[in-house]
């Protein structure tokens, strides 16, 4: 945790100064017992919390815009951490639908056995093999191009904030890698966050423009939410997100079985 949130943000600040603290170090204390690990940042003074639409939107959508990845792919060179999940993002390979089907497919493995549920089981399967394909790989068929962004990881409000002092939007606690710039939007889908206030994916979408297929859009950030919210079903004790993920999942099937078939069935 303590070196995927270093190179995290790291990677970050090589990018965007100021908009992280400024990582110095991580590693582990020379004792006895159990190994105790560290990690060393630049103090910020914490103010509102979560930072200005306008603010923390223009940040954003400026780290992904100006990031560029080592490899032109997707991916990271290690593991980085959503809270407790350790992420299956430590490859790198140029179709953003393979990389994102392993990230959350992992996230599904380790919720399958906690949640002990035959028919989230299922659901995932059907969003693994039919819904992750239809949604992502249109973003890179058809001649498109689409850009790996270096991405914050878990943008919520919790992990954004003004800084006291200046006045100025930063995030911190990331667990990045490179992905599909909407990735970080997807988090602000769900209604316990504050950053499901319109006006931050509004002002985001102002500095860095909605993908094409744009009408897949909201599909897609409810597909990016699922990841979140997943982990947040696991280890969020009397979390609510065990059906709302259910729901999610079933909601995305049906719309796109129902989208596939409308195209099957239209004439020539």
């Amino acid at each position: 945790m303590c070196e995927g949130e270093y190179e995290s943000l790291k990677a970050i600040y090589a990018v965007s100064p100021g908009f992280v603290p400024k990582p110095f170090a991580w590693g582990t204390y020379d004792q006895e017992g159990p190994e105790v690990y560290f990690l060393l940042a630049e103090f910020r003074d914490v103010g509102e919390q979560p930072a200005d639409p306008m603010r923390l939107a223009s940040r954003l959508a400026g780290l992904h815009q100006r990031s560029t990845s080592p490899t032109g792919k997707f991916g990271f060179h290690l593991s980085t951490c959503h809270a407790k999940i350790a992420q299956a993002v430590d490859t790198w390979n140029s179709s953003w639908c393979a990389v994102f089907s392993r990230h959350i497919g992992h996230t599904m493995s380790l919720a399958k056995p906690m949640l002990q549920w035959p028919e989230f089981d299922v659901v995932c399967q059907l969003t693994l093999e039919k819904v992750v394909p239809r949604l992502l790989l249109p973003l890179q068929s058809q001649g498109r191009e689409l850009k790996p962004c270096l991405v914050h990881g878990d943008c919520w409000d919790g992990n954004t904030a003004t800084d006291a002092n200046t006045g100025d939007a930063f995030v911190f606690d990331a667990c990045s890698f490179y992905g599909h710039n909407e990735y970080d939007t997807g988090n602000w889908r769900a209604p316990r966050h504050r950053l499901s206030n319109k006006a931050y994916i509004q002002n985001y979408e102002m500095h860095f423009p909605v993908s094409e297929p744009i009408e897949d859009w909201d599909a897609r950030n409810l597909l990016y939410s699922l990841c979140f919210n997943i982990g947040n079903a696991i280890y969020i004790p009397g979390s609510q997100q065990r059906q709302v993920v259910y729901d999610d999942m079933t909601a995305l099937y049906k719309l796109l079985s129902t989208h596939l078939t409308r195209i099957v069935l239209s004439p020539p």
